[in-house]
């Protein structure tokens, strides 16, 4: 099985590949190669819970250091997975919960003005979703310091 933090590293190399190979492009570009990442990693265990999450941290962190907009990228993610949880062994909820908790392991780095405009933003498309982001956000805070 592939180790969890490859994953990571494998997502985090092809969004910041697809970033450098049109910067312009924004969204467009680098939603479909997370989409992708999200797919093969859910395939690869039993529980695709770590593998996903992983996933997710590893694409935000090539958003993030691509100089990208990370709210935009985090909820242009979050409103593809309606479609990717057909093809999925998980629930649209435990999916876009998982892709939640990854997306907030990287506010640690990215800082306070980061994550509040990720909660404002989740929170305009997805009513109530920012209370669970703030739960992950919390949680990522607290693997940081520890």
């Amino acid at each position: 099985m592939t180790d969890i933090l490859d994953l990571e590293k494998q997502a985090k190399d092809s969004v910041s590949a697809g970033i450098a190979s049109d910067p312009m492009a924004g969204t467009a570009r680098t939603v479909p190669i997370m989409c992708q990442h999200i797919s093969h990693a859910s395939r690869l265990s039993n529980d695709p819970k770590p593998a996903i999450v992983a996933v997710c941290r590893g694409s935000m962190n090539a958003v993030l250091l691509g100089g990208q907009s990370v709210p935009d990228a985090a909820v242009a993610l979050l409103e593809a997975l309606p479609n990717m949880s057909l093809m999925m062994r998980a629930g649209p909820e435990d999916l876009m919960s998982w892709v939640m908790e990854g997306i907030a392991d990287v506010t640690p780095m990215a800082g306070v003005e980061v994550r509040d405009a990720l909660r404002v933003k989740i929170e305009e498309k997805f009513m109530g979703a920012s209370t669970i982001f703030d739960e992950f956000c919390e949680a990522a805070l607290k693997k940081k310091s520890s």
